[in-house]
């Protein structure tokens, strides 16, 4: 019996064409089964927690902006996964593709921790500085986490990871 099915499966994986659609079609249910898992403490399609912080530059923001589509995404200023994709985010705003974003700093020792991470990764984004409290608001449990935020408020969409410029477009063009 053993013999037979490794028999089929290598008939089965001499056909070029189906073989990779099989092997795509694996790829895809493991990453929507690990993203799956990733944001299922997340919250999702209910009001966006109304968050106002300390900016890094002084004063203090809301998180959220009314009347657009947009994205806060948490960070942590040691977490290399949040060096490779914040940068995605701040061009996905500064090409216009997404209206607006807020970056929020958690788990940091102080202020100049969080100012050399966004110096060295040149964001132009608004930093704010979040507390243990905003991660327990927002359910951050691990880094980077972002949240779509659509118009009117409610969360659309969530991630956790390295999402690609095209994924954060994506999402939040579906919150539109």
């Amino acid at each position: 019996m053993i013999n037979r099915l490794r028999e089929r499966w290598r008939r089965f994986r001499e056909h070029t064409w189906l073989s990779l659609a099989f092997d795509v079609a694996v790829l895809a249910v493991v990453f929507f089964m690990i993203q799956a898992w990733q944001t299922r403490h997340l919250p999702d399609n209910e009001l966006a927690p109304v968050t106002e912080l300390a900016l890094l530059e002084g004063g203090r923001q809301s998180a959220l902006r009314a009347g657009a589509p947009g994205i806060v995404y948490f960070f942590a200023p040691w977490c290399r996964v949040c060096r490779l994709s914040i940068g995605n985010l701040d061009d996905l705003v500064e090409s216009g593709h997404v209206q607006w974003a807020t970056v929020v700093a958690l788990d940091y020792s102080d202020t100049d921790e969080v100012t050399a991470f966004i110096e060295g990764e040149g964001v132009s984004l608004p930093v704010l500085l979040g507390t243990a409290q905003t991660a327990a608001d927002w359910s951050v449990r691990a880094f980077p986490t972002y949240y779509v935020i659509d118009s009117s408020g409610r969360i659309q969409s969530r991630s956790v990871g390295y999402s690609t410029w095209l994924g954060m477009w994506t999402r939040n063009a579906w919150a539109q």
